[in-house]
């Protein structure tokens, strides 16, 4: 199955483990929960789909790659205990508590969230000492004497043999008592995440074009040359960083990251020919409105290729507005939600700051995603701006001081609304104007629509053209589904022109 599938299959089976009746007891016992074994290769993004699935249900998520671990840090460490039986004294052996239970126990505290997921990476290529504990250990959920909590699912994930040397088969008996998921990878489920998640335009075109290069594996001389969806993601970020920062990306970056030299030089080539695309389309212009009928003209009578980078260009800008304008949205309402829970005890507020900086401080270092990361950052700011207002000249704290910094955030996000809605309606009348109802209206208004966050920016604040344009071209598409919700939003999303920060209000 594809990695879309996989994800529904998984947080599917979460959900039913930590599912309870009307007398909290789970519906599954805990001894009768398999765990899941996702199997697939490498890089096609196992780990990144269970802790989004971690961050998505609000549960803690642990990982731990087990080729790192040896039988030690996996079980624990010996010590001697006396102990009495049968009215005589003994000395007995004990293990110190498993390093991986520890840090679930840890986390529990941390958070005080007391479900989560356990990730166990590359569980199939542990060492032969650790093999019997980490088989004990699927069975019986325990390392030891110590048992992992009720409420932690365990989700394993390892490499088929033949892309690890160091893998090896479970036996019958171990995998009659796991839940097996095979994934493989599909170019067509990744553009869908490629798009939401904003991956270099100049990636998903290529992709595009060159389907084949997607993923790749050769047999060389001298070991392996992988191509998977993990390099491509990563090499994405760094050509990002260094168009932030006003370096040029040549072959030898894009070497590091892709492995197979031919598909490296390739794209080489198409990203120098894609810089061109991206000089010469003027996508600030277009989304403030400002179109010129040379642009149109120019537009219009591009090659074909051309014609679909400055589509990506277009959508990429405007998801990324998007995607801010919606993480400051969420920021602002975990904001209020906080500055609510402050008006009984306003002097708590120094506590509260505290709290919100140290879980930045825990995103910032790699625990969360990027975009969690960002919506913590722009709570902070937020919420800093308000707690220095509230602080009196006697050190007490007034929840009244703290509106204006508040309600000036909320009136900033409405002037964002606003304007991305103009923006919506000119990149769609800029792709009207100059493409009509063609392929590469197709492809913009298909690559919004698989986009989460702007959905609920339509759904929330509405966008007549979007809806219009939409209909008339998903029946060609084959992502026949949308139409029903395409329906709801003409049927219930309000104008543009409406309230534009709906029921976020004022303190």
């Amino acid at each position: 199955m594809n990695i879309k599938q996989a994800t529904e299959q998984i947080e599917g089976a979460v959900r039913s483990y930590m599912a309870k009746d009307e007398l909290g007891i789970y519906l599954i016992p805990p001894q009768m929960q398999r765990p899941i074994f996702l199997v697939g290769p490498p890089g096609v993004g196992k780990t990144a789909i269970v802790q989004q699935i971690a961050e998505r249900m609000g549960i803690n998520f642990v990982s731990y790659s087990m080729t790192h671990h040896t039988r030690q840090s996996a079980i624990g460490l010996p010590y001697i205990e006396e102990a009495e039986y049968g009215g005589r004294s003994y000395r007995v052996s004990r293990y110190t508590m498993s390093e991986i239970i520890a840090t679930v126990y840890d986390v529990i505290k941390a958070t005080g969230i007391q479900e989560g997921i356990l990730f166990l990476d590359e569980v199939n290529c542990v060492s032969e000492t650790l093999a019997p504990a980490m088989l004990q250990f699927l069975q019986f959920k325990s390392f030891g004497q110590h048992r992992l909590p009720s409420g932690w699912t365990i989700v394993t994930a390892g490499n088929p043999p033949e892309y690890n040397r160091a893998a090896r088969d479970f036996d019958p008996a171990t995998l009659d008592r796991m839940k097996r998921i095979d994934v493989e990878p599909d170019l067509g489920i990744w553009r869908d995440y490629a798009v939401a998640h904003q991956v270099h335009p100049a990636i998903i075109t290529y992709l595009e074009n060159k389907p084949e290069s997607f993923y790749h594996v050769r047999q060389v001389v001298d070991g392996t040359r992988l191509v998977a969806a993990r390099g491509w993601d990563d090499l994405s970020r760094m050509l990002l960083a260094y168009e932030q920062v006003g370096l040029h990306a040549d072959q030898a970056l894009v070497s590091q990251y892709i492995q197979d030299p031919d598909i490296a030089e390739d794209f080489s080539l198409y990203l120098e020919l894609f810089a061109k695309y991206q000089s010469d389309c003027r996508v600030t212009d277009i989304l403030d409105g400002s179109i010129t009928d040379e642009m149109t003209e120019t537009a219009r009578h591009a090659p074909f290729d051309e014609r679909v980078a400055i589509v990506s260009l277009l959508d990429s800008a405007l998801l990324a507005r998007v995607h801010a304008t919606s993480e400051y949205e969420q920021a602002i309402r975990d904001t209020r939600d906080i500055l609510v829970a402050l008006r009984d005890e306003p002097s708590s507020s120094g506590m509260v700051l505290a709290d919100a900086r140290s879980e930045l401080a825990g995103l910032s270092a790699g625990e969360g995603s990027d975009a969690r990361t960002r919506r913590a950052a722009m709570k902070v700011s937020i919420l800093s701006r308000v707690c220095e207002a509230m602080v009196q000249k006697d050190g007490s704290a007034s929840l009244d001081k703290g509106k204006a910094p508040f309600n000036e955030a909320v009136h900033e996000l409405g002037e964002r609304i606003r304007s991305l809605s103009e923006q919506v309606d000119a990149a769609l009348n800029f792709v009207d104007q100059t493409y009509g109802d063609g392929e590469e209206m197709l492809v913009f208004v298909t690559r919004l629509a698989v986009d989460p966050d702007f959905m609920a920016f339509v759904s929330r604040h509405g966008s007549d053209s979007f809806v219009s344009h939409s209909k008339g071209l998903m029946v060609r598409d084959r992502k026949h589904e949308l139409l029903d919700e395409l329906d709801k939003l003409s049927a219930e999303a309000p104008s543009a022109s409406g309230d534009i920060t709906g029921d976020m209000g004022e303190l």
